[in-house]
């Protein structure tokens, strides 16, 4: 791919900016609730399916932590509270809501068109009830982890201190929600008072200590999953509004066992995704995947099994693998068929016939509901690999460190490492940046673009900026029979 060729995708003058660092930490949490699934065109067969050779770069007003849809809108959510939406299938976006100096708001989810809800750092939560005009700001005391409401009253969380915010889980996993040790909360006034559940007081629950997702149904049906480590997880489901709990064991016989790993309420009723390990009898068997539906928490019968691994699941379905999504809901198999150059990733949403995800910046590009799932991009060259996703930088007090492929061509194979100074301000964002080491050409300046986008955990207004150096390894190549796998991969050095 030469940058000729590069710069159709994203015009000249967009160069030092085209990869712009999402605020991408802790969204792997992220609970949407029962925003209703877009409107789908009529489906058509994969061979005459039109599918926009790439993704579009969108100028959003803010790096996005967190991305859903709801009807024909998008709606983002970021630092400094912001909240952002586009009614144009991505291609503009009105800033709704900013506090300065406010928290980080790591996930956004609506229960219909005109109730939703944004929360994350510092236990802040936003909340309208007109469609996103109006925001009203509420606190739950700690980090939101999680959330789920079902109407504009009556929710469930996961509240308390995110530990290790630089935890990514890539698409193409189940395990995305990882066991959490936060408490579970109910509030039955929209946010304005949270209350304990009561203690898990039986030898039987004792195990369950960490929580890994939440669910509300309605005013009095709430649902938890909960892990007891290796072994299993388990549903604990209430009917009077969390007074009391029951515990719902997953299948675990001789000859089938199951692991739920995310839980989600569609159209009245809760949805799990995980794996099955099948055949035990058989001296261990194989994993596959699974889908299950109840409409009490209690009595789950099988839903639609995947075709493949899929990660990236939210209230409109799950990512299969760069290109397609399929959706879960339902009697019966449904699919998205999106552009395949390696730039969707876990957090996508689609609103009508247009697509947007969150791949260090927000990108955009049409939607087609096909019969089957495009093909996934297999038997690519060695040397070249699948598409590289997202990868952070460890970093304990960064929010948001992240490096991604860069689809340039350099011109011919190049490796080595590049090692960016820079220092961190008061209010946690990247100053006085400069990169060592990078070969001569446009590489250098979109390295730095990407670091540039990188936000600290802010320390005060007074406080002195501190100096960084941070490797980053470099490993570009050419593939001319694979023209979009061209580009320089980037990983954190050692």
């Amino acid at each position: 791919m030469t940058l000729q060729h590069f710069s159709r995708k994203f015009p000249a003058a967009l160069l030092p900016g085209i990869l712009l660092i999402g605020l991408l930490c802790g969204c792997a949490t992220r609970k949407a609730t029962t925003a209703p699934l877009p409107q789908q065109p009529a489906a058509t067969s994969p061979s005459t399916a039109t599918i926009g050779p790439q993704w579009t770069e969108v100028f959003t007003p803010f790096p996005a932590a967190d991305i859903t849809a709801v009807g024909s809108v998008f709606w983002i959510c970021g630092a400094n509270a912001m909240i952002a939406s586009s009614s144009d299938g991505g291609s503009t976006w009105n800033l709704r809501h900013q506090m300065h100096d406010g928290k980080v708001l790591l996930h956004i989810a609506f229960v219909n068109e005109k109730v939703g809800n944004a929360a994350g750092k510092g236990g802040i939560l936003l909340s309208t009830r007109d469609g996103g005009k109006t925001w009203k700001q509420q606190n739950a005391g700690d980090d939101v982890l999680a959330f789920s409401f079902a109407d504009a009253k009556n929710g469930i969380a996961i509240i308390g201190p995110e530990g290790d915010v630089n935890r990514f889980a890539q698409p193409g996993y189940w395990n995305q929600s990882l066991p959490k040790d936060g408490i579970v909360k109910l509030t039955h006034d929209g946010g304005e008072h949270w209350e304990e559940i009561p203690p898990l007081r039986s030898e039987e629950s004792k195990p369950f200590s960490r929580v890994l997702d939440v669910a509300a149904l309605n005013s009095s049906h709430y649902l938890m999953l909960r892990n007891e480590g290796t072994t299993e997880d388990a549903f604990f489901v209430t009917q009077d509004a969390g007074k009391s709990w029951k515990i719902i064991h997953q299948r675990n016989d001789a000859t089938n066992r199951e692991f739920a790993r995310r839980v989600f309420v569609h159209d009245g009723e809760y949805w799990a995704f995980g794996q099955q390990l099948l055949n035990r009898q058989d001296h261990g068997g194989g994993m596959a995947r699974m889908t299950r539906r109840s409409k009490d928490g209690e009595t789950w019968t099988p839903g639609i099994d995947p075709v493949s691994d899929v990660g990236g699941c939210n209230a409109q379905g799950c990512y299969m693998w760069d290109g397609a999504v399929e959706i879960l809901y339902g009697d019966h198999q449904q699919y998205w068929a999106l552009p395949q150059d390696g730039s969707l990733s876990d957090k996508w949403a689609i609103a009508e016939n247009r697509a947007c995800t969150i791949d260090t910046t927000v990108e955009c590009g049409p939607a087609s509901a096909v019969e089957r799932p495009p093909q996934a991009l297999r038997n690519l060259p060695r040397s070249v690999g699948r598409p590289q996703k997202t990868t952070s930088v460890s970093a304990d007090d960064c929010l948001a460190c992240f490096v991604k492929t860069i689809r340039l061509d350099p011109g011919r194979d190049w490796q080595g490492r590049v090692v960016v100074s820079f220092m961190v301000d008061s209010n946690g964002a990247v100053k006085d940046l400069s990169a060592d080491g990078a070969p001569p050409g446009p590489l250098g300046a979109l390295i730095e673009d990407q670091v540039q986008h990188w936000r600290f955990k802010a320390v005060g207004t007074t406080a002195t900026a501190q100096q960084r150096r941070v490797p980053i390894d470099v490993k570009c190549v050419e593939a001319p029979d694979v023209p979009t796998m061209d580009g320089c991969q980037l990983l954190p050095g050692k």
